[in-house]
């Protein structure tokens, strides 16, 4: 039973998950080369008839599954997958970036997307209320 509604709802959402694939894909080797601050300035909004509408939830869940095959989709890569992802929609989302120290005296960085107050992606509110929110990033 769970085998055939995960591929009904995979074939409902292939076009989605295809695409999602191939921008954390993208991402993740440009995000070898290039700044992550570069890369969210490459990032505009565009007018909603540019791309296939879809729920910026449905964006998010095919980002994060398809980026469980992608070697070191960090979640900065993620972020910037999905913030490219929604912009090419007409949503616009921010990337926030945020630090912590740990007990153990390591330093952590995080990254999550915020649409409409909503965290899309990167943990709950309370996974990521512990982190220093250092910058916001928006598309231009």
């Amino acid at each position: 039973m769970k085998l055939r509604r995960y591929f009904g709802l995979g074939a409902r959402h292939f076009g989605i998950l295809c695409r999602a694939f191939v921008v954390v894909l993208a991402v993740r080797l440009i995000l070898t080369f290039v700044k992550y601050r570069k890369i969210a300035q490459w990032i505009t909004l565009q007018s909603p008839a540019a791309e296939p509408s879809s729920s910026p939830y449905v964006i998010a869940w095919a980002v994060k599954h398809t980026s469980r095959i992608v070697p070191f989709a960090s979640c900065l890569t993620q972020a910037l997958a999905l913030q490219f992802m929604l912009a090419r929609r007409g949503h616009t989302s921010a990337i926030r970036v945020g630090v912590k120290n740990d007990q153990a005296s390591s330093f952590r960085a995080h990254a999550w997307v915020i649409w409409d107050d909503t965290v899309l992606i990167g943990g709950t509110e309370e996974d990521i209320a512990s982190f220093t929110p250092m910058v916001d990033l928006r598309p231009s």
